[in-house]
């Protein structure tokens, strides 16, 4: 009976601390290496000041994605259109320089599976997040289970067209394409039935 009282106690503190960092709380402040760093990929937005822009549309949206999607190209709306160009290669930039098969393994945890699309998606969402979580995320898998959420796929992409959406608001034309920016193999690539039971905590929350 002790036993029992002693894993519950566990399993509720665990939800707790998991139900404060998904609406309150955030991880420590990351100060390593930025994936931008001695990059020869030209005309980026400075790391400072993107994540600085996705700071402020999460906070102003009370982290709720679909409103902080809105914000943020209401406020891209603001820029020059040379300045969202920036901050696009800078978003595609961490989405090439963040596909990896050691992070799909956990987003097809926690989501019952996940596919090219699902992947991209969830980076996209990933990156909404804020530097904090987005650094941390990609050192360390597993923290997903304190932030991560199962998603439709549709509910995971919404970031990605911001600066799209803004760019054609503020010039009538299309962005540039970003022919200079290209992903990486990814890596070993996983075994699908295995990453249930490698991650079997981001399992249990894709039910």
């Amino acid at each position: 009976m002790q036993v029992l009282y002693i894993i519950l106690t566990a399993l509720i503190f665990i939800i707790l601390i998991r139900l404060l960092f998904r609406k309150v709380l955030d991880l420590p402040a990351y100060s390593g290496k930025l994936l931008t760093d001695n990059s020869s990929v030209d005309n980026l937005m400075p790391e400072g000041k993107f994540w600085e822009i996705i700071h402020e549309t999460k906070k102003s949206s009370n982290r709720r994605y679909q409103i902080q999607c809105q914000l943020l190209t209401e406020h891209l709306n603001n820029l020059s259109g040379e300045e969202i160009i920036q901050f696009d290669r800078t978003f595609s930039f961490l989405m090439a320089k963040s596909y990896s098969y050691k992070l799909w393994e956990p987003a097809y945890a926690l989501n019952g599976g996940c596919s090219d699309d699902c992947f991209e998606y969830f980076r996209s969402w990933l990156i909404g997040q804020g530097k904090n979580t987005f650094y941390w995320t990609t050192k360390y898998p597993r923290v997903l289970f304190l932030v991560g959420v199962k998603e439709l796929i549709e509910n995971y992409e919404g970031i990605a067209y911001c600066a799209y959406e803004a760019y054609q608001y503020k010039t009538g034309q299309d962005l540039p394409e970003r022919q200079d920016i290209q992903y990486s193999d990814g890596g070993e690539v996983f075994k699908e039935g295995e990453a249930f039971l490698r991650y079997p905590e981001l399992a249990l929350l894709a039910w």
